[in-house]
């Protein structure tokens, strides 16, 4: 016997009590797979508790109930949102999220000032140091302008013609 047929049987007992000639054969199959003994017996022990149990009346609208909640399964839900929905799976609780808004907010804002301080800190070095280069070394130079721009150009041709290129 085949686990079909077996299955067959099985399905057969949920129903009614199996024939002689069906309990035959089950007990052929059993023999045959000794692992399926313990299913049948499980089945078995349940179909006898259940046998047991007392009728329960039924609500005389109870498959107007059942089509009404399997048509309300069917429809399906609308897709919640990304982000709302990754919100709460972070954040259970409310106040957790806000504060952890507030931190990264806050770390944020002062990565920006660094930024901001540490670029105008190496403006100012670079400043400084053009002055230093630019002005001269010493004061004595600067007296003697008037003189040094009554001295006579000289006319260099050259040097003109190379940068007027």
């Amino acid at each position: 016997m085949n686990e079909a047929e077996y299955q067959e049987l099985l399905e057969t007992s949920w129903q009614r009590e199996l024939t002689t000639a069906e309990k035959a054969r089950l007990d052929a199959c059993l023999a045959q797979h000794p692992a399926w003994r313990a299913d049948w017996q499980d089945e078995s022990s349940l179909d006898a508790m259940l046998s047991r149990l007392p009728d329960v009346p039924v609500a005389s609208n109870f498959t107007t109930l059942v089509l009404n909640e399997a048509r309300r399964q069917a429809v399906s839900p609308r897709p919640r949102a990304f982000l709302g929905d990754l919100w709460r799976r972070l954040f259970p609780r409310r106040a957790t999220g806000v504060v952890w808004l507030a931190v990264m907010g806050c770390l944020g804002w002062l990565a920006v000032q660094q930024a901001q301080t540490s670029s105008q800190q190496r403006r100012n070095t670079e400043l400084a140091d053009f002055f230093k280069a630019a002005a001269p070394s010493d004061p004595v130079v600067l007296q003697d302008f008037d003189a040094i721009r009554r001295l006579p150009q000289p006319d260099d041709e050259e040097l003109l013609a190379v940068l007027s290129k």
